[in-house]
């Protein structure tokens, strides 16, 4: 019995525990709904939502029956062109938090204060419990009262929030930004004459470009502009401008690099048409840009972007106003650019623009730096407006170059450059002379030098001091010096010193002598000895020369002996001297009685032309060109044509029974067929006087020539008889290398013969 209510007392225990581990777990933790659903009712049985199976088939939770939400607070209305900008900033009319159980925010447009609004018929609703805008579009512009109903998620309303008056607004002109109506927009014929009250549409209606500028307004001072930043919106904004009122302000404040853009116009282009673009810009010292620029995004009509023609400034310095320029091409396709201002890839900072150009590249007529491209030539201005580059017809031509807005090299009306530095690859000439040739005929001095300080002692018999050498050139005089001190052991005879030369060899004392100097031993003491040649290099002949200097006394007291040489603070010295070009020997013997003949000169004589001349086919006279000197073929209008250049008669004077040693003409050729130059081909001729037909000698001489190039020229080779006049320009050829004009008699740079002879 005991343990039959031991095992009674312990079943109803376990009882008790499964009853109480049963009370602590969820009613519905093992349950499911099977093709139905679960009722919520509130605590006065009101229906509050099914989850499960709709009526209609579907499946979730559905709200019913929840309490009207509270009225939203009043409506805040803006007018915006053709419609209305409407704000409901999240708050009720009598609560502070919004029910949980909100879903939208009804707006409802009302011709009255006191019509009620129909739910079904709502002109727009606000999503976010928070509150948000909304911008209705309508074409009503009378009065209009705005109310607002907030709707929960039961389908709900509220009551009507308090109503707003407001009314759309029209479109005035102001909105009719710079390009904001394309042709596109405007139906084939819907404008016509009619339509249009005179003076009704005046320029400031019109995005147009000035003059050759295709930016409309671009001081960015009227009406286009103003619409153009207004249409864009944030960030751009009108602000003061450069050396005018207003320029155009970009704020470019972004979390992430952002391009920031301005349309200023659209214009019709060709595929490879060039554009000078150009906009003065001022940054602030924190922008953060990849550039500021100006640009032509490439289009056809229907859009397409084929790339874009970009002058930009990547770093540009803050705080200064800054101009950049430049020239974009057109890509193939292009029918159209957009021109448009920019900030790139802009994180923070700001940027203004002014003054935008955009012109097609044939010129531009502007303040400041600008080209003028006309009929009559070319024309460039600087910074500040003063003409630097004249390249016109009909007018003095000059043209300056300049850095950093100062002048830095010029070519005047005249021809006369100045230059900071000029540096000569080529040969450089001064009054058609090589700088070469003109350095080249004064004395180039010391070419070679040796000091003694020891001494050397001869006892009658030939014996060298010193040795030194030097090359030779046939077309230089020299002058060979030795100068040292001499001391005899006793007085009487002579010291005698020797020049030798030993050519390129070692020189001995029995090398040719080419000078010998003698010195009295008068008295027993010491004294300075000196011996001097003159020579032409063409009678030492080209080459290395080894001199020797040796000495000897003669005729001296028996055992007399000879000192020859320099101390340190009193040397000889031997040298050699550059003393100028080669110079004829032109002296004769003269008894000294009258009948003897004057001895023959060397003349350099230079004669200015006395007459020029062209002639057709190389035959008569051409008077149409005057005294300019043509040669070469050009067109069949005047064949191949020659000239003749005579001097006057006082060179055949001149140069009777003279023998000439270099003849040389002077020319400037100012202009050849070929912008590379070209070739003269120079015979002679023996006129007095200007022929009325052409004829020359047969040798000829070719000479290139660049262009606007005035030189002398070597013709001793064919103005090699004293019975030549003048010379013959005559390439006798149809090869356009050939054809040039050379100036004549009477004009700037006219021909010149110089003629060096002996008589």
């Amino acid at each position: 019995m005991a343990n039959d209510l031991a095992r009674l007392a312990a079943r109803i225990a376990a009882l008790e525990r499964r009853l109480t581990q049963q009370t602590r777990t969820s009613r519905l933790a093992y349950s499911s709904i099977e093709d139905g659903a679960v009722e919520v009712y509130d605590a006065g049985g009101s229906l509050r939502a099914i989850i499960g199976q709709q009526s209609d088939g579907t499946t979730g939770i559905n709200p019913v029956n929840g309490p009207p939400p509270p009225a939203p607070s009043a409506a805040q209305v803006e007018p915006v062109l053709n419609g209305l900008r409407i704000t409901w900033d999240g708050t009720f009319a009598d609560t502070d938090a919004a029910p949980l159980d909100l879903s939208r925010i009804q707006v409802h447009l009302l011709k009255s204060p006191t019509t009620e609004p129909d739910m079904m018929w709502p002109a727009a609703t606000i999503e976010a419990a928070s509150g948000a805008s909304v911008t209705i579009a309508t074409n009503y512009y009378g009065d209009l009262w705005v109310r607002l109903i907030a709707v929960n998620t039961s389908g709900t309303p509220s009551t009507v929030s308090a109503a707003v008056q407001t009314a759309a607004r029209r479109a005035a002109s102001a909105d009719l930004g710079n390009s904001v109506i394309q042709q596109g927009h405007v139906a084939v014929g819907a404008i016509t004459t009619p339509h249009l009250a005179v003076g009704s549409v005046t320029p400031e209606q019109i995005a147009v470009g000035q003059g050759t500028n295709l930016i409309p307004d671009p001081g960015f001072e009227g009406a286009v502009i103003a619409g153009a930043v207004a249409a864009a919106g944030a960030p751009w904004s009108l602000a003061r401008g450069n050396r005018t009122g207003v320029g155009v302000r970009v704020d470019c404040l972004a979390d992430e690099a952002t391009y920031f853009t301005l349309p200023l116009a659209t214009v019709p282009v060709l595929a490879g048409a060039q554009l000078y673009l150009a906009v003065d810009v001022l940054v602030s010292d924190d922008l953060d840009a990849q550039a500021v620029k100006i640009l032509a995004r490439w289009e056809n009509a229907a859009g397409t972007v084929f790339g874009y023609g970009v002058v930009e400034k990547p770093n540009p310095a803050p705080g200064m106003w800054q101009r950049i320029t430049g020239q974009v091409a057109a890509p193939q396709g292009t029918t159209q650019a957009v021109l448009a201002l920019e900030a790139s890839a802009a994180t923070t900072g700001w940027a203004v623009f002014d003054n935008a150009e955009a012109h097609t590249i044939f010129g531009r007529v502007v303040g400041g730096a600008r080209a003028e491209l006309g009929p009559d030539g070319l024309r460039l201005y600087d910074e500040t407006g003063e003409p630097a580059v004249s390249l016109v017809t009909g007018t003095p031509q000059y043209l300056t170059l300049r850095s950093g807005g100062q002048a830095v090299a010029t070519i005047d009306t005249n021809g006369n450059a100045g230059f900071a530095d000029l540096a000569v690859a080529g040969e450089l000439t001064v009054g058609g002379d090589p700088v070469t040739a003109l350095l080249g005929a004064q004395a180039r001095g010391l070419i070679a030098i040796d000091y003694q300080t020891t001494s050397v002692r001869t006892t009658g018999s030939e014996y060298g001091f010193v040795e030194l050498a030097f090359e030779a050139d046939t077309t230089r005089m020299y002058r060979i010096i030795f100068d040292a001190i001499a001391n005899p052991s006793a007085a009487g005879g002579e010291l005698q010193l020797r020049l030798r030369d030993g050519g390129p060899e070692a020189p001995t004392i029995t090398s040719p002598q080419l000078q010998l100097a003698t010195h009295h031993l008068a008295i027993g003491n010491s004294s300075r000895v000196r011996l001097e040649l003159i020579r032409s290099g063409t009678t030492l002949g080209a080459g290395l020369h080894r001199l020797l200097i040796t000495f000897k006394n003669e005729y001296g007291p028996d055992g007399q002996y000879v000192d020859l040489y320099g101390a340190a603070n009193s040397p000889g010295v031997l040298y050699v001297e550059d003393i100028g070009a080669h110079v004829p020997e032109t002296g004769g013997y003269n008894t000294g009685g009258d009948t003897s003949a004057p001895p023959a000169r060397t003349y350099t004589k230079t004669y200015a032309a006395s007459w020029s001349g062209s002639y057709a086919n190389r035959s008569g006279y051409n008077a149409y060109y005057g005294n300019s000197c043509l040669q070469g073929y050009y067109s069949s209008n005047n064949g191949i044509q020659a000239s003749l250049i005579g001097f006057p008669a006082q060179l055949a004077t001149d140069l009777s029974g003279a023998t000439i040693q270099k003849a040389e003409i002077y020319l400037y050729f100012e202009h050849w067929y070929y912008a590379a130059g070209g070739t003269a081909v120079i015979r002679a001729h023996s006129h007095a006087t200007r022929p009325k037909k052409f004829s020359c000698d047969t040798e000829a001489k070719s000479i290139n020539w660049s262009r606007n190039q005035g030189k002398w020229v070597d013709i001793t080779s064919v103005f090699d008889s004293t019975k030549w006049r003048g010379i013959a320009l005559d390439p006798n050829t149809t090869s356009r290398t050939y054809y040039g004009r050379a100036r004549g008699v009477g004009q700037t740079y006219s021909p010149k013969l110089r003629v060096t002879y002996t008589k």
